[in-house]
């Protein structure tokens, strides 16, 4: 009875903090809707071509290169000549010998010239000029002798922008965790309600379990409505919905146990939000938010492994896609975790409420 009673009471306390509060909706949103306006479909890159495409095989064939969504890879503009381009120009590719096969020998030369400094637009020219190579260089022979097999990690492929959306999503629970957590705490110091809490009988566990649950209460809402909008952009739902409410009860548990831990020091609420907001991205990104921590360093990889991000991301994608996921560890972790983050609490919240006693 006592924990319902103090579950409502958190829950009365959402109108104190609103602002506070649509931050845990409004920040995953902006991340989704940035980079999926931005890159949800594929980029043609121009480049000057010498000669025309329709006195060159491989430039004909070159137009025909796409991205599995159909985009093409580049787009072949006419140049007047074969000399190197000025700043005011873009990238040129001059076809000194048009490649073919003869004896079945493969020859011919062609000048790539690069006009950018941008390492990564340079990497990105260079690729899909060796992609459209290779694929003409296959249309000249009846086979190689290199054969290549894959192996997806999930059963289909998956559209940028979706795979995105889980990803951002996991951003959203961690932040969503250590924010309500800490405000749940920082508004005992503002409202000067901490000595109740010390003239409070019950054990300090009722007390914890009770805010942790509000505070999970208010984060599932949270999430819900993002889930809801993201639906909406990519009709994508979870294909896995035990498991997917597991994870969240877990990822939320974890963080609100956290944030109830730094809310307890620094009792101030625009504190709090800074640091929930900077911990949940730098948590996100390390734990593969952008990307595979296989792309990083070994430090990285070595700091992943003891991230509740990086197996919340990686559960939270199997529930949607299916995929290669060692579920097994991931849950593992995850409930040592929250094991070891609701204990601390504890700990740490029975000294603090001793500490405010007046002998």
């Amino acid at each position: 009875m006592r924990i319902l009673r103090i579950i409502a009471k958190e829950l009365k306390c959402v109108k104190e903090d609103i602002s506070f509060n649509l931050v845990t909706i409004l920040s995953p949103l902006l991340f989704l809707l940035a980079f999926s306006l931005m890159l949800s479909g594929g980029i043609t890159l121009p480049v000057q071509v010498y000669p025309d495409t329709q006195l060159s095989d491989f430039l004909k064939a070159m137009e025909s290169c796409k991205a599995p969504d159909g985009t093409p890879y580049m787009e072949l503009q006419p140049a007047a000549e074969d000399v190197p381009p000025t700043n005011a120009e873009s990238n040129l590719i001059v076809i000194e010998q048009e490649p073919s096969m003869k004896d079945g020998v493969i020859t011919g030369k062609i000048i790539h010239y690069l006009n950018d400094v941008n390492e990564n637009m340079t990497k990105n020219f260079r690729n899909r000029l060796d992609g459209a190579l290779v694929s003409y260089v296959e249309s000249l022979r009846s086979g190689g002798n290199v054969s290549i097999a894959e192996t997806t990690v999930y059963e289909q492929d998956i559209p940028w922008d979706t795979g995105f959306g889980t990803s951002v999503f996991v951003f959203g629970l961690v932040l969503s965790g250590l924010l309500f957590g800490m405000l749940s705490i920082t508004s005992e110091w503002e409202n000067k309600t901490t000595k109740l809490l010390k003239l409070s009988p019950y054990p300090a566990g009722i007390t914890v379990t009770g805010k942790m649950l509000a505070n999970v209460i208010k984060c599932f809402v949270s999430g819900l409505i993002f889930l809801i909008i993201f639906f909406l952009l990519s009709k994508a739902l979870p294909v896995h919905a035990f498991t997917f409410i597991a994870s969240l009860l877990l990822v939320y548990s974890i963080f609100v146990c956290v944030g109830m831990c730094v809310g307890i020091y620094i009792k101030s609420t625009l504190t709090a939000f800074l640091i929930s907001l900077v911990t949940a991205l730098t948590l996100w990104v390390g734990g593969g938010g952008f990307g595979p921590l296989s792309y990083f360093g070994d430090i990285a990889n070595i700091l992943g492994c003891i991230n509740p991000a990086t197996y919340a991301i990686e559960v939270v994608r199997w529930c949607y896609f299916n995929g290669n996921t060692n579920l097994v560890a991931g849950f593992t972790f995850l409930s040592l975790a929250f094991i070891a983050a609701f204990s601390l609490i504890i700990v740490i919240y029975t000294r603090w409420i001793r500490s405010e006693e007046v002998r």
